[in-house]
């Protein structure tokens, strides 16, 4: 029980951390910029942590990254594109966000498997 109280604490102070974070980006005014910034790292954090157990792990990707990552902000953004009809930036915007998110997070696993062996 103790457990699950402290993993509880340890998530929800990274998801504060993280919400902070997110909200602080949210205000660069070019727009999508805050919300592509925000997926970055939240995908390269989470790699990161992906081979650390305990506490650290959920803490910072569960709570940090998880808070951190906006895809509900993203869908948003790629909606108003097709709305606009702005179909250049939709597939710019689009395959940018999806093939550097997966770079970022092997980056992130890579240099997670360095730090902890």
């Amino acid at each position: 029980m103790a457990l699950l109280i402290w993993t509880t604490v340890a998530i929800f102070a990274g998801a504060f951390a993280g919400g902070v974070s997110r909200w602080a980006l949210a205000r660069i005014p070019a727009p999508r910029v805050g919300t592509w910034a925000a997926n970055m790292v939240a995908c390269s954090i989470l790699g990161f942590v992906s081979g650390h157990g305990g506490l650290v792990a959920m803490a910072i990707g569960t709570g940090f990254a998880g808070a951190l990552s906006t895809w509900s902000t993203l869908a948003k953004e790629l909606g108003q594109l097709i709305r606009d009809r702005n179909w250049s930036e939709l597939v710019r915007y689009a395959l940018a966000t999806a093939v550097l998110s997966l770079v970022a997070a092997g980056f992130g696993l890579r240099w997670g498997a360095l730090a902890f062996g």
